[in-house]
C-alpha cells in the first residue's frame, strides 16, 4: 500500500503528481506531456490503461458539452501515443451507437487547492485520489483493475469520479450542488452526478452485452455516458434507483424518495462506533431496463466504503482504526490506508 498528500497548484500540477505517485508504485507511465494550455497522462497496469487529462479552459472529450478547469478520466485495454487523448484504441467506454469514448471527471478550479490524498491497495492496483478544493470542499477520483467480485464473471476493471466527463468543467453550477460547488456524493453512488450524467464505469460481460462498460445509474443519453446498458449502486446519490428495493436481490441501502433510512444512520449514538458499508454494484441483465428488474450484483468497490462518521465524531482526514485497518474519513465515505 501506499500513501500520499500535499498541497496541488492548479489542475496540471494536480495531474503530475498523479502521474509521478503512480508511476512509482505499480504501474507504468506510457506517456506524460502537454495538452494544449492543459495536459494528458497515459499509465498501464497489466491490460489496464489508464488515460487522464487536465484541462485548462478547455473541452477534453468529442461529446463534452462546457470547457473549463476539470480533471477528466477513462480506461481501455490498450494505447497509442499518436491517438488524440480522447480517442485511445481497443475499446473505451463508447456513447451508446456512437464511435465517442466517454468517461467521468473532477471540477476544478484553476487552484491553488487545499490537499490531495492519494491511496493505493497492497497490490497498487487500486487508486483513489481525493481532492480537498476548497476549506471542506472534497472531491475524488478513483480506478482500478478489478472490483472486488461477487461470484465469477468476465470483467473487473472499473472507474470513477465526481462527475460525469460531458459536465464535469462547468464553471457555473447551481448552489449547492455535489461534486461542483459543495462536497461530492460517496464514490460510486449511484447517479452521483446531480447534472445526470454517469460518474462510474465497469467492465462487464452481461448475457449478450459482452466486452463493454457499463455506467453506474438510470443514464440514457449516450453522450452523458449511457453505452447501452445500466448498472447500479447500493450508495444512493440525489435520488434513489427508480424501482427503490425491488429491482434487487439484496437492496440498495435506502429506499423512498430520500436517501435517510439506512444510509445515514451508520454511527453509533451511544460509543461513536462507525460502519463502513460496502459499495455494491449491480448490472443489468438481458431484457432489463431502468425501470424494471433483471440486476445481478457484481461485487464492491475494493477500498472504498460509505460511512457517515464525518460530522459524528469524526473530521476529514481522521484515522479510524478497525483490527490491523486503517481507514481515513471523508465527508459520506472512507478510504483503506496503509
Amino acid at each position: 500500500m501506499a500513501y500520499q498528500t500535499g498541497t496541488p497548484a492548479s489542475p496540471v500540477d494536480l495531474l503530475q503528481k498523479i502521474n509521478t505517485f503512480l508511476a512509482a508504485n505499480g504501474w507504468t507511465s506510457d506517456k506524460n506531456v502537454a495538452d494544449g494550455s492543459g495536459w494528458e497522462t497515459h499509465l498501464h497496469n497489466g491490460a489496464v490503461y489508464a488515460h487522464l487529462c487536465a484541462t485548462v479552459g478547455s473541452a477534453a472529450f468529442a461529446v463534452q458539452a462546457v470547457t473549463g478547469y476539470a480533471l477528466f478520466l477513462y480506461l481501455s485495454d490498450g494505447f497509442n501515443g499518436s491517438a488524440l487523448w480522447n480517442s485511445q484504441p481497443t475499446n473505451p467506454p463508447f456513447a451508446n451507437g456512437t464511435t465517442n469514448a466517454v468517461g467521468v471527471g473532477m471540477n476544478l478550479s484553476a487552484g491553488p487547492f487545499s490537499a490531495y490524498y492519494f491511496f493505493t491497495d497492497a497490490s497498487n492496483n487500486n487508486f483513489v485520489c481525493v481532492l480537498e478544493k476548497t476549506p471542506g470542499l472534497f472531491e475524488y477520483l478513483a480506478f482500478g483493475t478489478s472490483l472486488k467480485k461477487c461470484g465469477t464473471w468476465t470483467g473487473g476493471p472499473y472507474f470513477l469520479a465526481s462527475s460525469c466527463g460531458v459536465f464535469a468543467a462547468n464553471g457555473a453550477p447551481t448552489p449547492n450542488e455535489a461534486g461542483y460547488n459543495a462536497t461530492s456524493y460517496c464514490p460510486g453512488a449511484h447517479d452521483a452526478d446531480p447534472q445526470g450524467g454517469a460518474a462510474a464505469f465497469v467492465r462487464c460481460d452481461s448475457d449478450s452485452f459482452v466486452g463493454k462498460w457499463i455506467p453506474i445509474g438510470d443514464i440514457t443519453d449516450p453522450n452523458s455516458g449511457f453505452t447501452g446498458r445500466n448498472g447500479s449502486s447500493s450508495v444512493v446519490g440525489f435520488q434513489p434507483p427508480a424501482t427503490s428495493i425491488a429491482r434487487y436481490a439484496v437492496g440498495p441501502y435506502s429506499a423512498g424518495s430520500n436517501p435517510q433510512p439506512f444510509q445515514w444512520m451508520q454511527t453509533s449514538v451511544l460509543d461513536g462506533r462507525v460502519n463502513l458499508l460496502p459499495v455494491l454494484w449491480w448490472v443489468g441483465r438481458d431484457g432489463s431496463t431502468a425501470d424494471a428488474g433483471g440486476f445481478s450484483l457484481i461485487g464492491s468497490l475494493p477500498t472504498i466504503f460509505f460511512s457517515n462518521g464525518v460530522g459524528n465524531g469524526f473530521v476529514p482526514g481522521a484515522i479510524y482504526t478497525i483490527g490491523s485497518d486503517n481507514y481515513m474519513m471523508f465527508p459520506t465515505f472512507a478510504v483503506l490506508k496503509v
